[in-house]
């Protein structure tokens, strides 16, 4: 008898030890799973079209975002103004953008600053053969988008020959493509355009009579919300963390490593592969404050901007910490 009841003592014990047990397996699955969904970093980031988005391509292809433990919504757009929409109502947390549109973006009271700036090329394509130099584009027609980063450059660009966007037979002509073929066709005797357009451009005959690159001037970006750079500020960080991994992939791994994602996300082909020539990429960093100052001071005279802003406001120091 005394052997059964210690049996069933034993039992007992065993038994509530196993649920004990459970319990705090249990437990502990939850408190994980708890730490996991706290612990998580979410963003959202809008990318345009161009090799300044190259490196984050990348990132989100080879899972370095992932690595990071950020969860990227990235959103690409094939247009500025559906990007400047999603931005401004909320659907993005941060973009690759242009100095001239943050300066649209302060002038509306959008809560934005500039963190890094970012490798954005732009290029003057002629096929007027009587335009050899910048020079030779007074009173020529040349086709662009106005009071945007393009028509920004094109003015700096005129400057170094003593010129303005004054000086020239301006044409509003948004699309890109469409500026392309009009200047192949000799309708208009210029235009300015970002990489793939570029090469696609010089592959169809265009001649480059400088670009932003060798003229030192800077206006693409990558910004966020005031919003996301304070209560999400450790998400911010890997996305850059992430982004820096992608520069070295592009800066360590030849062409035919990445050209799928140049083709996909900017719109490369495989006839102008063997022209393609990337900027160096380098990791992010924030943009000069003198480039900041002269596309404010550009967006006052063409009446884009008016404020006073300092410029600590607007040029966030994440990267310089």
């Amino acid at each position: 008898m005394k052997k059964r009841t210690l049996i069933l003592g034993l039992a007992a014990v065993a038994t509530l030890g196993l649920i004990t047990g459970c319990g705090t397996k249990e437990k502990a699955a939850k408190t994980d799973a708890k730490e996991t969904t706290k612990n998580e970093l979410t963003l959202s980031f809008g990318a345009m079209p161009a090799v300044d988005s190259l490196p984050v391509y990348i990132a989100e292809k080879e899972g370095f975002f992932e690595e990071e433990g950020l969860k990227l919504d990235l959103q690409s757009f094939k247009s500025p103004k559906d990007r400047d929409a999603a931005l401004s109502s909320g659907n993005l947390d941060g973009a690759n953008t242009d100095l001239v549109a943050v300066s649209a973006y302060l002038q509306g009271d959008m809560k934005f600053q500039v963190v890094s700036q970012s490798i954005g090329t732009f290029s003057i394509l002629t096929s007027n053969e009587e335009v050899k130099t910048l020079a030779d584009l007074k009173d020529k027609k040349v086709g662009i988008a106005k009071n945007q980063a393009p028509y920004y450059f094109l003015d700096e660009a005129l400057k170094t020959a003593d010129l303005s966007v004054a000086d020239i037979a301006y044409e509003e002509v948004p699309q890109i493509p469409v500026r392309v073929e009009l200047t192949a066709n000799q309708k208009i005797d210029a235009t300015v355009v970002p990489e793939p357009f570029r090469t696609i451009g010089l592959a169809n005959g265009l001649t480059e009579l400088g670009n932003s690159n060798e003229l030192g001037i800077d206006a693409t970006v990558f910004g966020f919300t005031t919003e996301s750079l304070t209560d999400n500020k450790e998400a911010v960080e890997a996305f850059y963390r992430g982004y820096n991994k992608g520069v070295d992939y592009i800066n360590d791994h030849k062409l035919d490593d990445y050209y799928d994602v140049m083709k996909e996300k900017i719109g490369f082909t495989d006839e102008i592969k063997g022209r393609v020539s990337l900027p160096k990429y380098t990791h992010a960093e924030q943009i000069k404050s003198e480039q900041l100052s002269s596309v404010l001071t550009w967006s006052k005279e063409q009446g884009i901007y008016s404020k006073e802003l300092k410029q600590e406001d607007i040029l966030n120091p994440l990267l310089s910490k």
